[in-house]
């Protein structure tokens, strides 16, 4: 009997109260379950956990070792596949949507991640880069600023646009304009010079001296008949020849080109842990 006793000591309590039901490690003193909670654990020593059922996966579009894909159901995978790129599988839990396995994770960030953000102030072990010197930091945080390489202060990001860092650049360098002016360099290479027309113009018009036969000529108030019956074509002078100088203006203002493209204005962060 005692021994009977003391394997039921080593099972779990389990309460049921309003089909809450309770599941307990130990004997605590007066354990209630939630209301909002059909099953929940509890440990009388803060070091239990729940541990799910460990099963070989074969691929996320197979249900095996069921026998049909069941939405809900939760697993920890133990097998490693790689049949497939998009439908391996590797240690971890994963959850079944009725469809394929999916495994649950959460993407923590990196010391050193980039991000946006709306909001201006630090937060969750993002820093702002502002330009501050690094010493007024946490010690966390100035810590992992120089294993990134920000000794002094952390980069100064308004009015900045991210590019990858080339071979040759310290990181967090900034630099760039937002405008360009060009210069005769940038321009196609075409000379300006004052223009002058060929000389070459000589030629001459045929005319008659008049026309042939008889004209009315008036003088006042008496009218009289011309007679001209010496008419002759005439030709004018060949001494034409001239020239014709012209200039194409190569001023300008200098006025510079803007480079900079419509935009959403952000802030920017480095996580450096909490």
């Amino acid at each position: 009997m005692k021994k009977f006793i003391s394997i039921l000591g080593l099972l779990p309590i389990c309460f049921v109260c309003k089909a809450q039901v309770m599941i307990t490690s130990g004997v605590p003193a007066n354990p209630t379950p939630s209301n909002n909670a059909i099953l929940q654990l509890y440990s009388e020593n803060p070091n239990k956990g729940l541990l799910m059922p460990k099963v070989s996966l074969t691929a996320t579009d197979n249900p095996s070792p069921f026998p049909n894909h069941l939405a809900g159901i939760t697993v920890y995978n133990t097998n490693t596949s790689t049949v497939n790129n998009l439908t391996s599988v590797s240690p971890g839990i994963y959850y079944n949507d009725g469809v394929s396995w999916n495994r649950m994770e959460v993407q923590a960030p990196t010391v050193g991640d980039i991000k946006y953000s709306s909001t201006p102030d630090d937060h969750d072990g993002w820093y702002l880069l502002n330009g501050r010197a690094v010493s007024t930091l946490s010690s966390t945080a100035r810590n992992n600023a120089a294993a990134v390489g920000f000794t002094t202060t952390l980069p100064n990001s308004t009015d900045r646009f991210l590019k990858a860092k080339s071979g040759t650049e310290t990181l967090g360098t900034t630099a760039g304009n937002t405008s360009v002016t060009l210069t005769q360099a940038n321009l196609p290479n075409v000379t300006y010079t004052n223009i002058v027309t060929q000389t070459t113009g000589a030629h001459s018009h045929t005319y008659n001296d008049r026309a042939n036969g008889a004209l009315n000529s008036t003088e006042g108030s008496t009218t009289q008949t011309v007679v001209d019956d010496g008419f002759t074509t005439l030709n004018t002078t060949s001494a034409g020849a001239h020239t014709h100088t012209f200039s194409i203006s190569t001023g300008g203002s200098g006025t510079a080109l803007n480079l900079q493209p419509k935009y959403l204005s952000a802030y920017i962060f480095v996580y450096l842990g909490q």
